[in-house]
């Protein structure tokens, strides 16, 4: 037991070997943040910043390093959105990367990618799971020093899908300087946090405002409602329209076979930021409800990007097997 955080650290220190498998990164062994308090935040994360004038090749930042900052394109009059990716992606693929892409497209937004791939790569779930505290709170810290040098926190923005959405929520609710204008959880990850208190997981307090979409709920996405406002394509739950067995067995790669429903949270999230008028949802106090035509007449609001910050409570809506998605 004397050896094991020793081991622990030195891992965290020189980063395990570990190979890409499809979309997603395979580590020899897990860096536990929780053992290793003292190794410098820095080895663990880096944030990555794109934005109209680098779209493509991240300026790379740190807590407190002024230098990389202000020789960075970072506008603090635009908009920033700082992503939080899922257990076993990279920012350079999978969620973040589309998220990205989408984001970078518009040309009005500082988009900032929270690199923790070492701290949420496969197949080490439970200590993933663990790091999200740490790595909520290394966010956190991050924003706060962002604030004093020009941040607005009401142009900011938090997104994060799967485990990401719960790093997010710790983040929210652990920033010093103020609260964010909105978070937005990607089908917020259910194994683990179901049990937690809500200050280890996302909830409507870690920001102004708090949308949610639900994908896969009560597999591996949070089936309640965790937001201000929460929406649930299709019912919320797998199998999402084109994620049905007979669609998905015959493909050649493994994982989509598994989170298909799981991820088309960001696949949804990353249309509305190209066409934020899609997506038109009603609200309803359930799916069947809903498919009974009972909620018609009740308040309508689009899902992801370009949703009313006044909206509350659960939205329901359609979608279709393939992108294009909105069936607007």
């Amino acid at each position: 037991m004397q050896t094991a955080v020793p081991l622990a650290c030195f891992l965290s220190m020189i980063r395990p070997p570990g190979i890409q498998f499809e979309n997603a990164l395979l580590q020899i062994a897990p860096v536990n943040k929780g053992k290793c308090p003292y190794v410098r935040d820095n080895n663990d994360i880096v944030f990555q910043l794109y934005t109209r004038h680098n779209p493509t090749v991240a300026h790379s930042l740190l807590i407190d390093d002024d230098e990389r900052l202000f020789a960075s394109s970072i506008d603090f009059n635009d908009r920033t959105v700082i992503y939080f990716h899922a257990f076993m992606e990279t920012p350079d693929d999978g969620s973040g990367l589309m998220i990205r892409e989408a984001l970078t497209h518009r040309g009005d937004t500082n988009v900032i990618m929270v690199d923790a791939q070492r701290l949420e790569a496969g197949p080490w779930y439970f200590k993933a799971a663990e790091n999200t505290w740490y790595i909520g709170k290394i966010g956190a810290q991050f924003i706060d020093y962002l604030v004093s040098r020009g941040l607005k926190l009401s142009k900011t923005h938090l997104i994060g899908h799967s485990l990401g959405a719960q790093a997010a929520g710790v983040a929210g609710s652990s920033i010093k300087s103020g609260r964010v204008s909105r978070i937005t959880g990607l089908d917020p990850a259910l194994p683990l946090f179901n049990k937690l208190p809500l200050e280890q997981r996302l909830d409507p307090s870690d920001a102004e405002f708090v949308d949610v979409i639900h994908t896969d709920a009560g597999i591996f996405g949070f089936p309640e409602q965790v937001g201000h406002a929460d929406f649930y394509p299709n019912g919320g739950i797998s199998p999402q329209p084109g994620c049905e067995l007979e669609v998905v067995i015959p493909q050649q790669q493994i994982l989509p076979k598994f989170f298909c429903s799981h991820w088309r949270s960001y696949m949804f999230y990353s249309e509305s930021i190209l066409r934020p008028a899609s997506f038109v949802s009603s609200r309803c106090e359930s799916w069947r409800e809903f498919l009974r035509g009972y909620c018609s007449k009740e308040d309508i609001t689009h899902m992801g990007f370009g949703v009313d910050l006044n909206a509350r409570g659960k939205y329901f809506l359609k979608t279709h097997q393939q992108s294009p998605y909105s069936l607007e």
